[in-house]
This record gives C-alpha cells, structure tokens and sequence, in this order.
C-alpha cells in the first residue's frame, strides 16, 4: 500500500471502499472483508443472473453487484441470501433454490466451494481507507475455513496504529520542514526553485528512518531536504493483522525565496 503526499495538499488515488457481505457467527452478526460467492463464480463466463428477469443496482461501493448474507452452523459455511445492492429500496433478492437446485437446503446452502480466510473487523476503526477493505480497526477476526469448514480462528490487535499530527496538518508539516531547513548553510538560490521528490517511511516507533530520493537537483540540496524529513519527530503508524505496514508516502521539498522567507524568518524572529 502507497500513500502519496505531494506537494501539499495531501493527494490520494484510491478506489472506492466497498459494502461488505454479512456473517451471523456466534450469535452475532459481523461484517466481513470477504466475498466467498466470488471463488465460486471465478470466471464470469459461468455466474448466472442472480436475479432473473430483475436487475439489481450497481453502485461504485458494490462492484461485484450484490450482497451475500452467510452464517455459520456447527463449524460449517453457509449461503443463506443473496441481495441486491440496494435491497432496502428495491427488495430485489435471488431464489437460492433456482440457482442452486438440490444444493439449496433448509434455507441455505452449504458454502463447500470456500477455501481460505474470511476477516471481521472489530472495534474502532483507526484509519479509513477508500479503497477495497482497505481500512483499518482496531481488532479483526480471522476465520479460516477448508472446503467450507471453519478449521482456526485468530484475533489480531491492531491498536497501536496512530497518525501523526504532522500527516493530518498539511500546513503544520510544511511550516516544520521549512522552518527547519538550513537555509543559511545553502548556496544561494535566487530567482530558482528547486524541486526534491522524496519517498520516506517510518519504523514501529514513529520515527522516519528511511528517506529515498526519487528526482533530485544535487548533492546538496539532495541532503539537506533528506535530513530535514528525518528530523519529523513522529509520523504514522499502521498495523493490520497485528503486524506493522510499514507504508511509504511521497513528498515534495521547494527550495525557494518564498518558503525561506515565509518559514525559517518566521521561525528565526521568534
């Protein structure tokens, strides 16, 4: 996952977050970051109109075109509805028995076709991320399952993702990286400006300990605007299934009059 930001203000080029299917599992009936009915309909070619004659909404939020509502008996995966993506306006739903013949028992059908982990955030959400089931909370389940069959659980905690005031402040990071640049310690710049694209990231503790360059100009101003970004004293931090992200982000330093003139005087009257 990459997170830009560019020449302030911060740019994001995400795709839209989407609707999860729903799980009644214990008792309790969980979101998941998961869509088992699309590993039984992997090529297109063979997934049928779920809903007959009738057509369903599309929505950029519910790109596969439905939404699938399972449960969990005796440690087995079951299908239980289908629904159009916007059933609480249209009450569009499809006739699980027509799709799925004998297969369609009691109600549901049993989801044999299903292998691997299906996620249930819980708690907090921590970080929105408009893309996916990108976003991050504060715990998530894991459910894992074999041919149908729930063979392990686990529990992650994500808790100690945080962000940085410097990521949420586009303004109070540019005022802290030029006001702490050495312009004193620069050749003379003039009438130019000169452009440094840096990529950085963060360790465990906040602190940005790895500064790439992606389009310099020198040296000198090459290093200068690498120290200065690893002067920050605290940035993002992101854990998903209780490991960190370590995420890279983009940023553009200007050396010029105007932020010499408006950051580091300002900094240096006080």
């Amino acid at each position: 996952m990459i997170s830009f930001l560019l020449l302030i203000p911060q740019i994001r080029i995400l795709a839209t977050s989407q609707i999860p299917d729903m799980l009644i599992y214990n008792g309790d009936t969980l979101a998941i970051f998961a869509n088992p009915l699309e590993q039984l309909f992997e090529n297109d070619s063979i997934r049928p109109n779920f809903f007959g004659d009738k057509e369903g909404c599309m929505s950029t939020a519910c790109w596969r075109g439905y939404e699938a509502e399972w449960v969990i008996l005796d440690n087995e995966l079951y299908l239980t509805g289908i629904y159009s993506c916007c059933y609480y306006e249209d009450s569009i739903k499809a006739n699980l028995n027509m799709l799925f013949g004998d297969r369609f028992v009691d109600g549901k059908v049993k989801a044999v076709w299903f292998t691997g982990k299906i996620i249930a955030p819980q708690g907090e959400l921590l970080y929105y991320i408009h893309m996916g089931y990108e976003s991050l909370y504060e715990k998530e389940l894991e459910l894992d399952f074999s041919n149908g069959k729930l063979i392990g659980t686990k529990t992650y905690d994500n808790s100690k993702t945080r962000q940085s005031e410097f990521s949420q402040n586009p303004e109070k990071l540019k005022k802290f990286v030029y006001a702490n640049i050495k312009w004193e310690s620069l050749p003379k710049i003039d009438n130019k400006t000169i452009k440094v694209f840096l990529q950085f990231s963060a360790n465990e503790n906040g602190i940005i300990d790895s500064v790439k360059v992606i389009r310099g100009y020198d040296s000198i101003f090459d290093n200068e605007a690498i120290r200065v970004m690893k002067t920050i004293p605290d940035w993002d931090i992101y854990y998903r299934h209780g490991e960190l992200q370590r995420m890279s982000w983009a940023f553009s330093v200007v050396f010029n009059e105007e932020n010499k003139k408006e950051y580091w005087k300002e900094n240096n009257d006080k």
